[in-house]
């Protein structure tokens, strides 16, 4: 036990010292006192509470007796002992979020005390204090869980956030009326008794220790316990005791509490981010602005949001990784798909950079919080129903630490082209109509990593359109439910290729370790400008090699493609190879919807009943967050295969509860010798629209036996509304059998268009077409005709030369570069990142500067 000091001498010192000091109430009155906005919302804070003060005052042991006791266990005149816990489901939950009620409650009513030294909010703070510290000194510890708490006897770090954070808070704002010798009512005596300021200290002293001898680290856990063992800390009477346990906060780590100094470097680590998804990262990144603005209220001198600037500055980051309908966000791994923009990390962050002067910080978080007022995203000053969650801080800090008025300009927060978070493997990319109309929006990414609450996902990718996000990774179901573990969060659920049946995660957290996909080439470079309003792209690559039949390396190109403000499509091209012989590979796709059609030029395509075909997972060991049935497909349902076939095959997904219209994706899929397809019904998508959270997922499976490198799976999506599809054909571009893109007509508001997408591995690969006098050396490009075959653009992704009839375009010092170069008003007009040589004609030759930077 790392805590040893119980010093009965101790230090009183001036409190309360932990959201605020006594000097800081002069402000804050004055704040409630001239602005009616303030004043309002301290008028409901007050009034939620008036109900509980009034059944306690009321029948005082009537109402403490509703908290959950385990009376069998109370001996006479001795102090009940609370209820323990393994289960958060049901009446056990409603009995905990009682209990939060009532903590919540005497928090708010410390808050009032401070402001307003009436004592009737003191008193039925105070009680609720004593109340918990006895009932929890009747309790042992079991210290056979290494995540023991008090009350919830196997998990700590869910009783740190729900009670043992709250105690503290409640101590320092009635410490004066206890010093006082204000009395608390005792359920054990029956009447009103003096507060036993040492029984007190041991409950803080043992959450200290808590925090700090369970749970793990490396993960997101010791930030979460951190604002109970910090709060405790505080709550310690002694001033020595104090200063010797808060570095086992700030530099100190133990073997089971990472310190605030290693879990700031982590972020470093990682390039700026925390290593996990997004619900997670997002619930680090508030508490430790949470944290940050504690310590230094009470030590100003720490400076922690100016030497830890870049833990403030993540704080927007989820904003800049939403779909363009600004509400559902990636999800990837434990996340979820709803976007929720934390205004009160916002707020915080503000305060913080105000104490500080940190005029930076605080112009960027005053603008992001003036600019979300202006957009009516967020209203300031608004009581919010009571929330039995971690987030307990949230309405008193909002009284006690809100700026009364924002200093920031408004400003528009554009969604960049493309982005990243390297520790996922994640690179995305968007395309945002100038209509401003998200439903014309497009958006993808491709992703794959090892993180804490990460899954086994191989090179897997998500599609948006008319709105929503419609080709979907599952999400996630109950944590260690056996589909959760064996179907939500390994590859099946994902847009992925399996491979020989057997791609898996092994080792690392949970057993799902995989290798973090690479990126190759993106364009633009994460968020940079786009030289084309039409195109971008990204190519990655991903090695699957955890387990021992799979051996396969893999790389996947995709790409965005703009028609008109409304129309457009996404390239999907993933290539896999294994160096194992008898190699097989399974293109895994899934889309929101009741129905998948599979058709070919002649008519649908004949299937048949294959209820075994991805068996064999089924029966493969179990262990509990350990290890998984790999690849999880035995999950699927209602499997229906076609015999071999070469040709092109077009799947037609169809969502009907979306909209008012139908709304789907449509899928063209380049044939190949030796491929199968299967229709299937996978489990519900969780994290999709509600409409369809119940509902089984339409699933497109395509099998290639043999390699698919050389020809790999070449998959055009269209997003349609009403069954329209704008797109005429698609069709494989390809030189002596190998794939090298795609030609695709289509229909739109701009016009007819012909496209041809070159796809290449190498930025050396070179393809030519004498017929069309069409050459590329380099990556990816797109060259677009109008309806009368003129040169309407071209786009080089990633390349270092284009000709294409009398066009001639020529990176300078044979280097790769991004080019696009529109002919719209019969001119050239030119983007490129780096300079070029343009011949367009006989004798007209033109060299261009940089306008980008990659």
């Amino acid at each position: 036990m790392l805590i040893v000091s119980n010093k009965l001498l101790a230090q009183s010192p001036e409190r309360p010292l932990i959201w605020v000091k006594p000097a800081d109430k002069t402000e804050i009155l004055q704040k409630i006192k001239d602005y009616p906005q303030v004043k309002q919302y301290y008028k409901k804070f007050q009034k939620r509470v008036e109900k509980d003060i009034a059944q306690y005052q009321k029948d005082k042991e009537r109402y403490l007796f509703q908290l959950p006791w385990n009376l069998d266990l109370n001996k006479a005149k001795n102090y009940p002992p609370f209820k323990t816990y393994i289960s958060f489901n049901g009446k056990d939950r409603q009995e905990q979020d009682l209990m939060m009620h009532y903590l919540q409650t005497a928090v708010d009513c410390g808050v009032l005390y401070f402001l307003t030294e009436e004592e009737s909010y003191a008193e039925y703070a105070a009680t609720i204090l004593h109340t918990f510290v006895n009932g929890l000194l009747q309790l042992p510890i079991k210290k056979e869980y290494h995540n023991a708490g008090w009350v919830y006897i196997r998990d700590h770090l869910r009783e740190a956030r729900e009670i043992g954070a709250q105690l503290p808070i409640i101590y320092d704002f009635v410490h004066s009326y206890l010093k006082q010798d204000g009395k608390v009512y005792d359920l054990a005596a029956a009447e009103m008794v003096l507060f036993d300021f040492s029984n007190g200290q041991k409950v803080f002293r043992t959450y200290v220790d808590l925090a700090l001898e369970r749970g793990i680290i490396n993960c997101n856990w010791p930030i979460l316990e951190s604002p109970s063992l910090v709060g405790n800390i505080l709550a310690l009477d002694n001033e020595q005791e104090r200063e010797e346990l808060l570095p086992y906060f700030l530099t100190k780590n133990t073997r089971r509490q990472d310190a605030f100094e290693k879990i700031s470097a982590h972020y470093l680590d990682y390039g700026g981010d925390w290593p996990e998804s997004i619900n997670y990262s997002n619930g680090v990144n508030r508490f430790l602005t949470y944290l940050m603005t504690i310590m230094v209220k009470y030590r100003p001198s720490l400076q922690l949001g100016n030497n830890n600037s870049h833990i403030l500055e993540v704080l927007p980051k989820d904003y800049f990784l939403t779909y363009p309908n600004k509400t559902e966000t990636l999800s990837f791994g434990d996340g979820h798909r709803q976007y929720r923009p934390n205004h009160h990390a916002y707020e915080t962050a503000y305060h913080l950079a105000k104490l500080e002067k940190l005029e930076i910080l605080q112009d960027k978080f005053g603008s992001l919080i003036n600019s979300a007022v202006a957009d009516k995203k967020y209203k300031r000053f608004q009581l919010k129903e009571r929330s039995y969650s971690a987030t307990y801080y949230g309405e008193p800090t909002k009284l006690l630490w809100f700026e009364p008025s924002i200093e920031g300009s408004v400003k528009d927060y554009p969604l960049p082209t493309t982005d990243e978070l390297p520790f996922a493997g994640i690179v995305l990319q968007r395309n945002l109509s100038e209509t401003n109309n998200p439903k014309d929006g497009l958006m993808s990414f491709v992703g794959g990593g090892h993180y804490v609450h990460g899954h086994a996902t191989g090179m897997f990718m998500e599609l948006y359109g008319k709105g929503f996000v419609l080709g979907n990774k599952a999400g996630r179901s109950t944590y260690r439910t056996e589909i959760h573990e064996n179907y939500y969060r390994i590859f099946a659920s994902n847009n992925t290729v399996v491979v020989n049946g057997a791609s898996e995660g092994k080792g690392g957290w949970a057993g799902l370790e995989i290798n973090t996909v690479a990126q190759i080439a993106v364009e633009p470079r994460p968020e940079k400008k786009p030289v084309s309003p039409f195109h971008s792209f990204s190519m990655t690559s991903f090695k699957d090699d955890k387990g021992d039949n799979a051996e396969a390396i893999q790389e996947r190109t995709m790409g965005i493609v703009r028609t008109s403000p409304t129309t457009g499509y996404y390239i999907d091209v993933f290539r896999s190879k294994s160096e194992l012989p008898n190699e097989f590979h399974d293109y895994i796709y899934h889309n929101i919807g009741e129905s998948l059609q599979l058709k070919h030029s002649k008519g649908e395509l004949t299937l048949t009943s294959d209820p075994n075909r991805y068996s064999n997972s089924k029966n493969k060991p179990w262990t509990n967050n350990k290890e998984a049935r790999h690849p999880g497909w035995h999950y699927f349902k209602e499997i229906k295969s076609s015999d071999t076939f070469k040709e092109n095959v077009t799947a037609v997904f169809k969502a009907e509860k979306l909209a008012k219209t139908s709304i789907g994706m449509k899928a063209f899929i380049m044939g190949n010798e030796n491929r199968t397809y299967t229709k299937t019904m996978a489990p519900p998508t969780l994290e999709g629209p509600k409409v369809y959270r119940d509902a089984k997922t339409p699933t497109l499976v395509v099998r290639q036996n043999g390699e698919a490198w050389h020809n790999p799976f070449a998959v055009i999506y269209e997003p349609i509304s009403n069954n329209q599809s704008h797109l005429t054909s698609v069709t494989k571009i390809e030189h002596d059998g190998i794939f090298k893109g795609f030609q695709v007509t289509s229909e739109s508001s701009s016009g007819p268009l012909k496209q041809y997408i070159i796809i290449q591995e190498s930025p050396l690969d070179m393809y030519t077409d004498s017929e069309e006098k069409l050459s590329f050396t380099g990556r990816y490009a797109v060259i677009t005709l109008d309806e009368r075959n003129n040169l309407f653009s071209t786009y080089i992704g990633d390349g270092s030369a284009l000709n294409y009839g009398n066009l001639s375009v020529k990176v300078e010092k044979e280097e790769t570069a991004a080019v696009f170069i529109s002919f719209e008003d019969g001119k050239p007009k030119v983007s490129t990142t780096k300079k070029i040589i343009l011949k367009s004609g006989a004798n007209h030759m033109k060299s261009y500067t940089p306008t980008h930077h990659n």
